[in-house]
Parts: structure tokens; C-alpha cells; sequence
């Protein structure tokens, strides 16, 4: 808990829409923007020219005339490889290039602004929307602002918490701790009720992430019991779904059969496809409250109109099988909790696409009827919960949504660090698991490499690479004892240390942090 001296707020950084909160007075009071009345701003930062660089909904309000030069989705691509699968997913259907840096092997975006190129990591662009959080909260308190709790999603892995960690401080911000995001929904909910001992289920479906969670709740203890999660599953695919009917049905036409929409060396095809990526999230979005809606573009491409007319029900039939997923892991953290569906006493719905009326819908069928919470802003409950953790008398037991381990001589995983460890407090030590190997030289090979991963799958090829180091071996038929400790912080930060046959020189005793080696 932070003394009241200190100014620390708390900050939920989505993938569309990101929000600041304080306390004051000892109330938990939403940041608007310096600029507007706006309290949630999109995460979209846009340069309008070399020296103006527009975030929010300033951003969001030029991203149409300056497409070229403005970045989104910044959070899809935290701590991944440009290589992943669901990156290339993402970014052929952006207006924004993205291309592989050639030393991170990370993406990068790359903006033309007035005829000259730069690049930005994911890092620089969340970094710039926390700073103009940052910097409207140094407003509405009238004094410097260092402090903050960042709330990620709960399935975040040991790269992606690093990532935010680094943005955070080239937004000039010291993360005073991160929280997993529904487990700050749960806690803004639940401050002011009775000392009532429940459990609550956090569904948080957002822009690009989707957790579930459950927790125990007794007065101000708050007790994670499971956390699961899809790092690509939100707004963004519900969008992606829409776009490929909508592209499919103009391509239906013979003017446009041979337009490859996602070309993106072809100006006039990119700003065809930006005009269809715009008009398909108002269709959506009005599909939260009407039957239907009519997507139209006036002359496409310089060809003809295009006006179709999308049903609620037809929206929901693309994205069936992303319904389900929601479903399965509802389930999934039920069964790692022991709980019956009956048990769960409150059900939370955190996250912009909960807006969505077939989310409430399946959630509430799930459940046999059982209504979610009213009165939830779920786009702002997130950073609320975020800076009373900072501030109130809270203990929160949060775990590890995945577990952490060495890919061993089948394939398999062998664990070290189990899903559902409690994670230390603020001010606690690391977590730390040791095992020991032995590894034998019985051929020609004269070592041996030891990967790290991180992931709830038996086949190590079904989870994260985190890490590798290679270990010499003894003579032949001699064995080598391999000692791995693996420490855990408050933020879920791995550091591992390996030491062979208990000797502590530079060659045997290795660190694991902050980067990895890759393939």
C-alpha cells in the first residue's frame, strides 16, 4: 500500500481505448482528457506533420487524412517476434506499414510524414500514450506525476509485462506494480460492498485480449483461483470478420474481382482498403444497438458505390467459432477452480467488446440466466481498480496464468514454476524454484542445450520460447549436474540463473533477463 503523500495513479492501457484514474479525497475519480471532457482516450497516436503528433481522439479524428503516419493496435504487438503468427494476421489488414527490425526482430512500424520515413517500436507508441496520460494527470493535480500502477492483460507472458515495463519508462513513469486487468476490475467492483465472502468471475473480452478469471473475495483479500486467456481474441477479430465478408461480397462484383485490397504498394488500393476498415467499425458498433446496419462507400476504388446491408443475426454467424472460445475458457478456468458454474456468485463483464449484445447474451445462457453486473462501466472499471490497489488497504493473491519450465529430451515440458503460483507482494522477495538435472555424454556430443518456455501445454512446441543457454558436458559417461533457479517478481519478471555441477564462474552461471536468445 503507498502512503497518501504519493502521487501514484493508475492506468488501464488497452488495445483501442486506454484510461487514467486518481485518488482524491479518498475517492477513485477518472482523468479526463486535458484537451476535451473525453475520459477514455482511443490508443492511437497520429503525426499530422514533423513537429505535431496528435494522440487520442484528436488522433482518432485525423487517422482518416493522415493514414499513412498514424499507429494503433500498439498493445497486439507488445513483446512479440514480427514473425508471429497472429502479428501477420494483424498487420495485413492495417493501413500502417510494419516491417521486422532487422536487430530486435521485433515490428516496427514505419510512417511517412511529409515525404520522410520514421519508425517507431510498439514500446515508442505506448510509450507516447501513457506520457499524455501521464501528462493529464499532472494537470488535473497541478504537480509531477512519477508513479503507476499499469494494469496488462492476465495471459501477458514474461516479454509482453517487460515491454509495458520499458514504455512505461520512456513515458517517464516508474511501475509501481503491474495488475492483471480483471483482477482490478474485480477489486473496483467489489471495495465497497460487505465483508460477504464470494467469488466472482471476471470476463474481460477488450479491443485485441480476452481473460477470464475468478477470485475469492472476502472484504479487502482478494484471491485469484484461475486466470486464462487468448493474447489474440477482442474487437480486432470481430472487425477482421466483418472485413473479409464485406471484401469478399465487392469482390463478388466483376469490377473488383481482381483488386487485391491488401496491397499495400499501391496507394489508391490502400486507401480503399482504409476507407473499408472505417466504415466496417461504425457498422459494428451500431450493431450493438440496431438489427442491422448499411455498410456504404461512395465510388470505391473510383469504380462505383457499394452499399450492403449487415444484419446482427449475419454478424453473429461470421464470428461463431469466436463465441466459442469465449465459451471454452469459461469453462477451462472453472475446471482449474473446482468450481460448478452455480458457485460463481457475481459475474463481471470488463472490456469494450462486452458491448457487444451476443456477449452478454452467451455469458448470461452460460450461467442459466444469471445476469451480469449492472452499473459497470466497463471501460473504465479497469483503472479504477488499478489505482486503489496502489492506495487502499488491499491484499490481493494474484497467480501466474502460465507455467514456466525446460523442454525436455521427448518434447515435453517439464515444469518448474506451476499456473496458479501466488505471486509475492510489492515488498516481498521473489518467488524462488530450484531443480536440478542430469545430463550424461554418452556419443560425440559435447553439449547440450536448455530451452526455456512458457506456456500450459505438454509439447514445448505449443508454448512461448523465453530463453536458451548451452551446457558443456563431462567426459563421456560422466555425468553433469545442472542446478536451474528461476525467481518470480510481484510483476510476474522472470530471472533465471543456471549453474553447472555447482560451480559459479562466468562460463557456468547464467542470466536469463530482459532478453532472451531466439532461433
Amino acid at each position: 500500500m503507498s502512503s497518501s503523500k504519493e502521487s501514484i495513479i493508475g492506468i488501464d492501457l488497452g488495445t483501442t481505448y486506454s484510461c487514467v484514474s486518481i485518488m482524491r479525497n479518498g475517492k477513485v475519480e477518472i482523468i479526463p482528457d486535458r484537451r476535451n471532457v473525453e475520459k477514455v482516450i482511443p490508443s492511437i497516436v497520429c503525426f499530422k506533420s514533423l513537429n505535431e503528433c496528435l494522440i487520442g481522439v484528436l488522433a482518432k479524428n485525423n487517422m482518416t487524412q493522415y493514414y499513412k503516419s498514424t499507429m494503433f493496435d500498439s498493445k497486439r504487438l507488445l513483446g512479440l517476434e514480427y514473425k508471429n503468427k497472429e502479428v501477420q494476421e494483424d498487420i495485413k489488414r492495417w493501413f500502417v506499414k510494419v516491417i521486422e527490425d532487422p536487430e530486435t526482430k521485433k515490428p516496427q512500424y514505419v510512417i511517412d510524414v511529409e515525404g520522410k520515413e520514421r519508425k517507431y517500436s510498439p514500446e515508442d507508441v505506448s510509450s507516447m500514450i501513457l506520457n499524455d496520460l501521464k501528462l493529464n494527470a499532472e494537470k488535473f493535480e497541478n504537480k509531477n506525476i512519477t508513479k503507476a500502477v499499469i494494469t496488462v492483460p492476465a495471459h501477458f507472458n514474461n516479454y509482453q509485462r517487460e515491454a509495458t515495463i520499458e514504455a512505461a519508462k520512456l513515458a517517464g513513469l516508474e511501475v509501481y506494480k503491474l495488475i492483471n486487468e480483471p483482477t482490478a476490475a474485480a477489486i473496483a467492483c467489489a471495495f465497497e460492498n460487505n465483508n460477504k465472502e464470494k467469488n466472482i468471475l471476471i470476463f474481460d473480452l477488450g479491443g485485441g485480449t480476452f481473460d477470464v478469471t475468478i477470485l475469492k473475495n472476502k472484504g479487502n483479500e482478494y484471491n485469484v483461483l484461475s486466470s486464462v486467456g487468448e493474447q489474440h481474441l477482442g474487437g480486432e477479430d470481430f472487425n477482421q470478420r466483418l472485413m473479409n465478408y464485406v471484401i469478399n461480397e465487392i469482390k463478388k462484383k466483376d469490377k473488383f474481382k481482381n483488386i487485391d485490397f491488401y496491397n499495400r504498394d499501391d496507394d489508391k488500393t490502400l486507401n480503399s482498403l482504409k476507407r473499408i476498415t472505417m466504415e466496417i467499425e461504425k457498422v459494428k458498433l451500431e450493431l450493438s444497438s440496431a438489427q442491422s446496419s448499411s455498410f456504404f462507400l461512395d465510388t470505391l476504388h473510383g469504380i462505383e458505390n457499394i452499399d450492403l446491408l449487415i444484419d446482427r443475426k449475419e454478424f453473429e454467424i461470421l464470428c461463431e467459432d469466436l463465441w466459442e472460445k469465449c465459451l471454452k475458457k469459461i469453462e477451462h478456468a472453472l475446471r482449474l477452480t473446482n468450481l460448478k458454474k452455480e458457485k460463481i456468485d457475481e459475474i463481471i463483464l470488463v472490456g469494450g467488446s462486452t458491448k457487444i449484445p451476443k456477449v452478454k447474451e452467451m455469458v448470461k445462457n452460460f450461467f442459466n440466466g444469471k445476469e451480469p453486473l449492472e452499473n459497470v462501466n466497463a471501460l473504465e472499471i479497469v483503472a479504477k481498480g488499478a489505482v486503489l490497489a496502489a492506495y487502499s488497504d488491499i491484499k490481493v493473491n494474484d497467480v501466474t496464468s502460465k507455467a514456466i519450465g525446460i523442454q525436455i529430451s521427448d518434447g515435453k515440458m517439464d515444469i518448474i514454476i506451476p499456473t496458479k503460483t501466488v505471486l509475492p507482494g510489492i515488498n516481498e522477495k521473489r518467488l524462488k524454484y530450484i531443480k536440478e538435472y542430469t545430463l550424461r555424454r554418452n556419443d560425440s556430443v559435447k553439449t547440450k542445450e536448455i530451452k526455456i518456455y512458457q506456456g500450459n501445454e505438454e509439447n514445448v512446441s505449443e508454448n512461448e520460447l523465453l530463453g536458451k543457454f548451452t551446457v558443456r558436458l563431462m567426459e563421456i559417461n560422466q555425468d553433469t549436474k545442472v542446478k536451474i533457479t528461476m525467481l518470480l517478481d510481484h510483476n510476474s519478471i522472470l530471472l533465471v540463473e543456471a549453474f553447472v555441477n555447482n560451480e559459479k564462474n562466468v562460463e557456468t552461471k547464467l542470466k536469463i533477463e530482459k532478453k532472451f536468445s531466439h532461433d
